[in-house]
């Protein structure tokens, strides 16, 4: 395969992942026309996906290295929001068995919290972009990062960062 080959699968990919994202709010084309507009979209998270906030952007990045280096195949969906410095992974459903200084786990539970606001593929919005978008066969849901993958990953991470002399406040 071509590498232009290569780019159109992967658009393709994405395409079909961001339109199972929006499949997954009450109003799909109500989604799909503020992506079109440049503007974030409220999904819902707890049914179809969970999300794991990281809330130190450092810590988010570097476990995202991780993932992506170590276990890419694993390594779902990534959102990161630069103004309010932090990486929201979305995760499969079922709870994890780790916890995490500095992560917050969000399973459409917690009032407000019960949306996650998703950037355009292709652009920022509202200093939110993907680190990693969606990419999924069409008609099939995306792949998400495993909360027992991304708990090593912070694992890994964090002690990167201390070893680099990071001062965690979370």
């Amino acid at each position: 395969m071509s590498s232009t080959d290569l780019t159109e699968v992967s658009s393709m990919a994405v395409t079909a992942g961001m339109l199972w994202l929006a499949k997954q709010a009450p109003r799909p084309d109500a989604v799909q026309a503020k992506w079109s507009s440049g503007s974030t979209a409220a999904v819902p998270v707890g049914t179809a996906f969970a999300l794991v906030r990281v809330t130190d952007e450092h810590l988010g990045r570097a476990a995202f290295h991780v993932l992506s280096t170590q276990a890419p195949q694993r390594l779902g969906p990534v959102i990161v929001d630069q103004r309010l410095t932090l990486v929201e992974f979305l995760a499969n459903v079922r709870p994890p068995v780790w916890q995490s200084a500095g992560t917050m786990l969000l399973d459409g539970s917690q009032e407000p919290l019960r949306d996650v606001q998703c950037p355009p593929a292709d652009r920022e919005a509202a200093g939110r972009r993907w680190l990693n978008p969606p990419r999924a066969a069409p008609g099939c849901a995306p792949g998400l990062t495993d909360p027992l993958d991304l708990g090593r990953a912070l694992t890994a991470a964090r002690l990167q960062l201390i070893q680099a002399g990071h001062p965690f406040t979370t």
